[in-house]
């Protein structure tokens, strides 16, 4: 089967932060394509598999939509979803999922708060979920069905619509963990996720170090 990475961004993070995690994602790309969609200018030029849509706003939403624009570029059987805050590990981009009418999420994932060197648990989320790609782009014209473009409004899509992103999806197991950061710039400066504080991760090295390497 053949898969391919998608990357979105609203572009609100800083711009050498955002370099660093792209640059990590494309270091364990290997021969995966990448199809990115990001809130840049129009006028900027795009290279093949990249979409800029200009400055369209931040809510779930939008996001939905940016997602949708990818996977409709993914010329893939089945596609690995990656998000402008967040590092993933080597084998999160090796995972091939057994079927490919439904959704698999990471299980073994972290969240690292603002300003701190140190993670907690974080559940499963769509930041680290693998997903057959015309599954994924069936249920994403579902939940966009008769909607605007753009909306800012809906800042828990699709909630306020009545309907889940998923009703029920599969889950794997990385060997390393995958994490996100947050840096009060995204749209949520929150996650829910454990108690218990992690100084130092498998593969990743202490919170201090990722720290220091990426902010």
């Amino acid at each position: 089967m053949k898969g391919a990475i998608i990357y979105i961004s609203s572009c609100r993070e800083d711009p050498e932060f955002e370099d660093k995690i792209t640059d990590d994602m494309y270091d364990k790309a290997g021969d995966l394509q990448i199809y990115q969609v990001l809130q840049l200018p129009k006028e900027m030029s795009i290279s093949p598999g990249m979409r800029h849509i200009g400055d369209v706003g931040v809510s779930g939403f939008n996001f939905c939509r940016q997602l949708q624009m990818a996977v409709e570029m993914a010329d893939a059987d089945y596609v690995i979803s990656c998000e402008a805050d967040c590092l993933y590990s080597p084998d999160y981009f090796t995972f091939v999922p057994p079927k490919l009418d439904r959704v698999y999420r990471n299980t073994n994932n972290y969240v690292m708060p603002t300003r701190r060197a140190f993670w907690y648990v974080k559940s499963s989320q769509t930041a680290f979920q693998v997903a057959g790609r015309d599954f994924l782009l069936d249920r994403l014209n579902y939940l966009l069905e008769g909607q605007p473009m753009w909306n800012t409004e809906m800042k828990n899509f699709p909630k306020e619509v009545g309907k889940v992103f998923l009703e029920t999806w599969d889950t794997f197991k990385t060997k390393y963990p995958c994490f996100t950061i947050k840096t009060n710039k995204g749209m949520r400066h929150h996650s829910a996720s454990g108690t218990k504080e992690v100084y130092e991760l498998p593969y990743w090295g202490t919170g201090k170090q990722i720290r220091e390497k990426y902010l």
